[in-house]
């Protein structure tokens, strides 16, 4: 379970994955009463009264805006805001445009995706996998495929694409990159896989669209990283291991968590690459970010591309950090 706030509304969003079982053989995510396999949102600021807690079925203290899906349709718990989802694995709103709300979603057996949430949105699993249909082993029920309005992913790949070897994956869903502090990566939505050592950076165009062309970013650590980064044998490419999740300060500056250490992204000189953008003008945080995208600025996946990164937390004491987290009363 995962949960962040709205920013435009201050509501709580609660990620729930379908409860574990492999391929939800009791298709909790399309069960309109079931929690499992949803996105909800909830009202924390206001308690709900005796009558309420009953008359909505409610699970705890927290109520229900007004606005959720169940006012239009009466039949779906009211906590919902989207289902059909497996297990969503880092879910975003992007800085700049607050109701713009994208999730990864890890796959069973083949894919990976990412989705943008809408309100009442169906996402398929379990009748679908991505956008492929599904069909489980072993199932007592099912929700057949005319039942449903499934609305696909923006973006995804197959297992096979990250990991021809086991041909296992799991997404890593991250942001849109908003920072000024690699302005040639501005306005991408970046995310991972647990098992690829490269990160990808979506560019959408037109904006709002969902039509998005992708490219995979190798990562560069720069040379005045203040930990040393650790390479692969053989290879420029720092050695982050398994990238499990992202993160973002009030920077907008975005932050990699990976098994070998937390990197965060910097301007593409300290790795002498070579940033048409990264100037005075586009690095002023006192200049509308605005200059720092333009429409002929879509990315071209014929042209490299690289992240230029430095570790700044070493998994040693991030590890230590996380103890002395669970240790506190």
């Amino acid at each position: 379970m995962r949960i962040l706030f709205g920013p435009a509304d201050g509501y709580l969003y609660v990620m729930m994955g379908d409860g574990g079982k492999g391929g939800d053989p009791y298709y909790f995510s399309q069960n309109k009463k079931s929690l499992l396999g949803k996105i909800l949102r909830l009202d924390i600021d206001h308690l709900p009264s005796a009558d309420e807690i009953v008359d909505l079925d409610l699970w705890g203290n927290y109520s229900v805006p007004q606005d959720n899906p169940y006012s239009e349709e009466k039949d779906l718990q009211p906590e919902f805001w989207a289902l059909g989802l497996r297990n969503p694995w880092r879910c975003s709103f992007d800085s700049q445009r607050p109701l713009y709300f994208v999730c990864a979603d890890t796959g069973q057996d083949n894919y990976e995706e990412v989705d943008i949430i809408t309100k009442g949105g169906n996402y398929g699993w379990s009748v679908y996998e991505g956008p492929f249909p599904y069909n489980p082993q072993q199932s007592p029920g099912s929700t057949p495929a005319n039942s449903i309005n499934p609305i696909f992913p923006v973006l995804g790949y197959n297992h096979s694409d990250v990991n021809k070897n086991e041909g296992s994956a799991a997404i890593s869903g991250g942001y849109f990159y908003r920072s000024l502090t690699d302005p040639c990566m501005f306005g991408r939505y970046l995310y991972a896989d647990l098992y690829g050592n490269d990160i990808w950076a979506a560019a959408e165009s037109p904006e709002n669209s969902g039509n998005f062309t992708t490219a995979r970013v190798p990562l560069t650590c720069a040379h005045d990283s203040p930990t040393h980064c650790s390479s692969i044998p053989g290879n420029s490419q720092p050695a982050v291991g398994y990238i499990s999740s992202f993160g973002e300060d009030n920077r907008k500056d975005i932050f990699i968590l990976a098994s070998s250490g937390v990197y965060r992204v910097v301007r593409p000189s300290r790795c002498n690459y070579t940033c048409s953008k990264e100037n005075a003008q586009c690095c002023n945080v006192k200049i509308d970010s605005s200059k720092c995208d333009s429409d002929d600025d879509v990315l071209d996946v014929k042209v490299p591309m690289f992240l230029c990164v430095i570790e700044v937390l070493e998994v040693i004491l991030q590890q230590f950090i996380l103890l002395l987290v669970l240790s506190l009363p």
